[in-house]
């Protein structure tokens, strides 16, 4: 038997998957609550498999302290967010202290619901493609600013002006060859096959 628990301020979401859950043979909705102080003595008592919890159940709530207790306390529980809000930050500082999984509401989560249970309860992580694809991007964005050196960054601040290549080379007092290499570098690090697109990825990610 698999156990349930939900932590949300609105109890619609506690509703639905009780309604879902009760069709299987072997998941259950054993607990719920709409505080994030109840949380500890939530799952002391019900011993859940996972906890479905709500990002921002109270305003006060300390949702990182709370994981990582939870998880030096009930090292075999899985937990996974629910919330309406996406910040890469926050769902990274979050999969660090031991979550899961983290869906997003607006996902259609509830007609999967079963098959991202026992997903999580074989250890494997749940993400929404929303959030995903974001993590993917902040990834992205660290690994160009990482990589780009400072004299690459130099030639897409000058590209951006648009100067040519030659002019480039003259403010840079290196030779135009030289422009062609870094450029080349510069395409093959941010994923594009034009200076404009370069310039735009670039400006886009506050790196010039």
């Amino acid at each position: 038997m698999i156990r349930v628990a939900v932590v949300d301020d609105h109890p619609h979401v506690a509703i639905a998957l009780r309604a879902l859950l009760d069709q299987t043979s072997d998941i259950r909705l054993v607990a719920e609550a709409r505080r994030g102080s109840d949380v500890p003595t939530l799952v002391r008592q019900a011993r859940p498999d996972v906890l479905l919890l709500d990002l921002f159940v109270e305003p006060q709530f300390d949702v990182l302290a709370t994981v990582r207790s939870l998880r030096a306390d009930f090292p075999n529980l899985k937990i996974c967010m629910l919330s309406a809000f996406l910040e890469p930050p926050m769902v990274r500082d979050l999969l660090q202290a031991g979550v899961y999984g983290y869906i997003l509401k607006d996902d259609d989560y509830v007609s999967r619901i079963e098959v991202i249970l026992r997903d999580l309860v074989d250890g494997r992580v749940y993400l929404s493609t929303q959030v995903y694809q974001a993590l993917a991007e902040a990834m992205r964005t660290e690994s160009a600013e990482s990589a780009l050196s400072e004299r690459e960054l130099d030639i897409l601040r000058l590209a951006k002006r648009g100067l040519p290549n030659p002019q480039i080379a003259q403010s840079l007092h290196i030779s135009p060859g030289t422009v062609r290499n870094h450029l080349s570098a510069i395409y093959r690090k941010l994923g594009v096959h034009s200076r404009h697109e370069a310039v735009q990825i670039a400006a886009e990610k506050g790196l010039i």
